[in-house]
């Protein structure tokens, strides 16, 4: 049997995490969500998620500080950013993961097209099963 995918949604809008979790089972994969970002790494450690959403302004800790902590864990799975922010903000934040070693495919920008979602996390899983 195969293992299925898990997704970890990390935002400070609890809406907008549950709302990319719910995309994310429908697609197939096991969903979680998170509004905390401060236990973030350790949660990603428990859960191992394949994917990872997350917000880039969120109290505590930001984006680029959240992608920091998962480079030095070693995080392997693959990061989508979810925010309101600037496209260009977007594209430097997945920049700055990416320059860390992590795997940022794909930005995208709320309000979501959350047919947009479901094709990039059916690819990502597509290209998972290859």
């Amino acid at each position: 049997m195969t293992k299925q995918n898990r997704l970890l949604a990390v935002d400070d809008d609890v809406t907008s995490a549950e709302l990319i979790v719910r995309v994310a089972e429908r697609c197939g994969y096991e969903g979680f969500a998170t509004s905390d970002s401060r236990g973030v790494t350790n949660l990603a450690n428990a859960l191992q998620p394949d994917v990872m959403a997350i917000d880039v302004n969120m109290p505590n800790i930001d984006a680029r500080g959240l992608l920091e902590l998962l480079s030095e864990a070693g995080y392997k799975g693959h990061i989508f950013i979810a925010s309101g922010s600037d496209p260009e903000v977007l594209r430097e934040t997945q920049k700055f993961g990416q320059s860390k070693g992590l795997s940022i495919p794909f930005v995208m920008q709320k309000p979501l097209d959350f047919a947009q979602l479901r094709r990039n996390l059916i690819e990502r899983e597509l290209s998972e099963a290859a």
